[in-house]
C-alpha cells in the first residue's frame, strides 16, 4: 500500500479537488474518468503514470548533466592572473592554481600558452620527492619546482603526453611549481639555485 502522502497526491492531481485546485498551485492533468476510477481501486497506477510523466524528464537531466560534466572534464580552466614575476627583463603574468581541482587540472587542453603567460601551483606546504606530469597537456613546457621561492630543479622542454602511461617529473623538493611555455626558463635565465620573487598582479 502506498503511504498516506502518495494518496493524497493521487487526490490532488486525478479528482475533482485538483480541478478545483487549478489556479491555486496545483497542477492539473485532464485524465478521462475511466482512469481516475481505476486509480480507486489500484493506487499503483499512479505510481506508473508519475513515471511516465517524470522520467523522459529525469532522463534529459541526467544525459544534460553527463554531456556537461565531460565538458567541464575536458575543457582548460582560465584562472585570474595573480602574480607577475620579473626576472632577468622578462616579466611573466601568472594565473594562481591552489584548489585542489585547479591543481589537478593545471594547463590540461590549452592549445596555446603565449611566451609571457604561465601558471603558478601552490602546494600550500612544503613537499618531498615531488611528481608532475603532462597527461591531457597539448603544448610543451619548462617545469619549475620551487622551494620557498629558490628554484630546486627546472626540466625543459617536457612534452606533452595525450594518453597514459605518461613520465612523472621529480623533484627533490618543492613548495610551488612553476609552468612556462617551452623555452622561457632558459631565456630568462632561471636554473637551480635561483630565487624567484612573485609580485601580486594588480589589474
Amino acid at each position: 500500500m502506498f503511504p498516506f502522502k502518495i494518496q493524497n497526491l493521487a487526490k490532488i492531481l486525478f479528482t475533482k479537488e485538483g480541478k478545483r485546485a487549478k489556479g491555486k498551485g496545483a497542477i492539473f492533468f485532464p485524465f478521462p474518468n475511466f482512469f481516475l476510477k481505476s486509480i480507486k481501486h489500484n493506487p499503483y497506477v499512479i505510481a506508473f503514470k508519475i513515471i511516465e510523466i517524470i522520467g523522459p524528464v529525469l532522463g534529459l537531466s541526467l544525459i544534460l548533466g553527463v554531456v556537461a560534466n565531460w565538458y567541464l572534464q575536458n575543457s582548460p580552466q582560465q584562472l585570474p592572473i595573480k602574480y607577475r614575476l620579473i626576472q632577468r627583463e622578462r616579466t611573466f603574468y601568472l594565473e594562481s592554481a591552489s584548489l585542489p581541482e585547479e591543481l589537478y587540472k593545471g594547463l590540461k587542453f590549452r592549445t596555446d600558452l603565449p611566451s609571457n603567460r604561465g601558471m603558478l601551483f601552490n602546494l600550500g606546504r612544503r613537499h618531498t620527492n615531488v611528481g608532475f606530469w603532462m597527461y591531457k597537456v597539448q603544448i610543451p613546457l619548462d617545469i619549475i619546482y620551487l622551494d620557498g621561492g629558490v628554484v630546486t630543479k627546472v626540466i625543459h622542454n617536457v612534452p606533452p603526453c595525450p594518453k597514459q602511461p605518461c613520465l612523472i617529473y621529480y623533484a627533490p623538493a618543492a613548495t610551488h611549481v612553476l609552468e612556462l611555455r617551452a623555452g622561457q626558463a632558459n631565456q630568462a635565465h632561471i636554473q637551480t639555485g635561483v630565487k624567484l620573487k612573485f609580485l601580486p598582479h594588480k589589474v
